[in-house]
Order: structure tokens, then sequence, then C-alpha cells
């Protein structure tokens, strides 16, 4: 390649276009968040792949949808979300990568959804990329809805609620809405519309929600207790392996640490179920399980649970850790080289920058994608 020497002030006029012309393109669409309570279906896909409905919708839209997670967007929404996002599609945000996620079926995980003691339901949205918001659209599946009988059509879908900036709490990046909602019971799709303020790209969300049995909803659960999210295992460990559930106060700081250690291979639904059981019967702030009766009792052979604080008010939060064991790499010394573009194993030691990891979940890298061990921990684990 040649290149033609020029004048020092042309170099200096032609490296500020071009900066300005960097300044003034526009930016590509970025993924940006998706609703982590009530969880949405590709976000929990992507936490737990395994499950029977993820495994379903990767099989027929393709595994890229669940890393994607937090992109299911339309660049010109503009708030005209039923033009952009057409029946049949609604859960994929008119976008034929989502596909597999307007699957009818019945067995897609729901949350436990019931009001708080002000009558409204809260919603927390994980902006990965946070935005200034013009406002929120969300819509519930109506009364008699069955989820075998077709994908969402908007039909199927009544306005429930809209709501402007100045009616979202946002810390740090998250956002938390109260949203006032008609009496349901039973399973229900609790759709949402993210119309940015500066932009005319939305986002779009549908989360699986059970408001539980016939009559009233209750105001609040029983006993003072309050879900905060969800725990799961993707994957059956190896003898050796520790398993933590970890509870925090509003600072971020430990307030306690409940273990499990394995001492032989377990299967996903097994230890899930022990740290469970462990939880419930030493911990102060958290239980994990379904709330049955006011009670929350650990379900048999669950993948999924729920996670309660013991009093609602406490502000707690928590993290799932797990821990394999630290065995000799079985790949020549170093490791084999992580590559971009290859699919790896549970369980799989590669190198990348000069350190190896460990594969947490079975994967594709993606071309382009940018999943390397070294920013990808729900993938890989430093050993």
């Amino acid at each position: 390649m040649f290149f033609r020497a020029r004048p020092a002030g042309a170099v200096a006029l032609a490296t500020l276009s071009s900066a300005l012309t960097a300044l003034l393109a526009p930016a590509p669409a970025l993924a940006h968040g998706a609703p982590e309570f009530p969880i949405s279906r590709q976000y929990n896909c992507y936490k737990n792949p395994s499950l029977p409905a993820c495994q379903a919708a990767i099989a027929f839209g393709g595994e890229q949808a669940i890393y994607d997670w937090n992109g299911v967007n339309q660049a010109a929404a503009n708030g005209n979300h039923k033009a952009v996002v057409p029946d049949l599609k609604i859960c994929a945000g008119g976008q034929e990568k989502f596909k597999g996620f307007d699957l009818a079926r019945a067995d897609w995980p729901a949350t436990a959804y019931s009001p708080g003691a002000d009558g409204k339901y809260e919603y927390r949205y994980n902006a990965t990329a946070p935005h200034r918001s013009l406002n929120w659209t969300f819509f519930l599946t109506r009364d008699g809805w069955n989820p075998t009988v077709s994908p969402l059509r908007w039909s199927d879908l009544e306005q429930v609620q809209q709501l402007g900036p100045d009616q979202i709490v946002t810390v740090g990046k998250t956002y938390t809405m109260k949203l006032s909602l008609p009496r349901r019971t039973g399973k229900h799709v609790l759709f949402s519309a993210w119309q940015r303020a500066d932009s005319t790209e939305a986002f779009y969300a549908c989360s699986d929600v059970d408001f539980g049995g016939g009559g009233t909803t209750p105001p609040g659960t029983p006993s003072g207790l309050k879900q905060i999210g969800q725990v799961s295992a993707a994957q059956d460990l190896p003898s050796g392996s520790q398993v933590k559930l970890r509870v925090f106060n509003t600072a971020g700081n430990d307030l306690e640490t409940i273990s499990v250690a394995l001492t032989a291979a377990t299967t996903k639904a097994s230890w899930l179920g022990q740290i469970a059981t462990k939880v419930n019967q030493t911990s102060g702030y958290v239980k994990v399980g379904t709330l049955q009766g006011g009670n929350v009792v650990v379900p048999s052979g669950a993948t999924v649970m729920d996670v309660y604080l013991q009093n609602a008010n406490s502000g707690a939060s928590y993290a799932l850790d797990v821990i394999l064991p630290s065995t000799p790499p079985t790949n020549p010394p170093g490791g084999t080289a992580w590559t971009e573009g290859a699919s790896y194993t549970a369980g799989q030691v590669v190198s990348y920058g000069g350190k190896q990891y460990r594969c947490l979940q079975a994967h594709t890298a993606y071309v382009g994608a940018g999943w390397n061990p070294a920013v990808t921990p729900t993938l890989w684990q430093a050993i």
C-alpha cells in the first residue's frame, strides 16, 4: 500500500474532519436491556438455557437469540408498536432471530406475581445501556387467554398502563416502576414496550407471570415475604464443587453466606434443592423455593426457584455462586487457545490472555460477538 505525503495542516484538517464524521455518523444499534422482574423469556433463557421451553426456543430459532437477550428492539418504532411488531411475533419483538420465544407452550417459566402493600406490582428493568425514556407501555393478556393455542396476537392483549419518565425510579442501571394492573388469576403474559425519547428505537419484552389461584389476589405475600428474583441450576456439578448463596445489605456489604459442599457428582435439581433447603433452615434474611399456603417450600426436582426476603423492607439482595473443583486441566500445558467462532463444552479448559479458563456452559463463541473468556463470567471461570 502506498501513501502520499500531505502538508501538516492538511493532515490536521483531515483528522478533524474524520473525528467530526465519526461523531455525527449514526451509531449502530446495541443491546440495551430486559426486565429482570418479572424476568423476560429471553433473559430467563440466557440464565437458564436448559429449561425445556428454552431448549425448544433455541432449537426453533437458534442459539444466538439467548446471547442477544437484551436486544429485542425495533429501530424505527417511534411509538407505533403494532406496526413494527406484528401478530404471532410479539414476544420476538418482530425479529426473526427471536422467533423461538413466540412458541405456543404451557411451560414457559412464570414469575409468581403479587402486589405490594400499596396494591401495585413492582417491575424492574436491567438497562445494560440506559437511555432517556419517552414512555413505557404495558399490555396484559386477557382473561381466558390460552398459551397453547397460538403465539400471541395483539387481540390477546389489553393495554393496562402507560408510564412517563417521571414515574420511573433509576438506581444505577436498574429502572423500577410500580404498575396498577387489573385483577387476573393464573398464568398470563405481561408485555412491555419501552420507547426511547432520544431515538425512534423501542425495546420489547414478554414476561410470563403467575397471579395465583382463583379469588382476589391478596395484597402482598403472606408473613411479610417479598419475592426479589430467582435462582437456577444450569448444569450438573462434579464432586468437589461448592455452591454458595451470598446475601448483601443495601450498601453491598456481606450479611451472610450459606454454602453446600458436594462430595459426589450431583444433578442440577439435586444441588439446587440442597442449597435451598439449607438456606431455609439457616438464613436470617431470605428463603428459597415456592410459596405455598404462606410458607416457602422446596419443590422436588425443580431447577428454578424463587427467592423471597423474609422482611419485605430489609432491602437485602443476593447472589448464587458455583465454584467448580480445582482439577488439573486435561488440555496440553497452557490449555487449548480460545478461538472465536469455535464451540465449547462445559468443563473444557482454554487459555486466553495468559490465563486459563474453564467453560461453565456449552456455547458457540460467534464471530464478532466478543465473548472471550475475560469478559464473559457467565460462560467462563478463571482457574
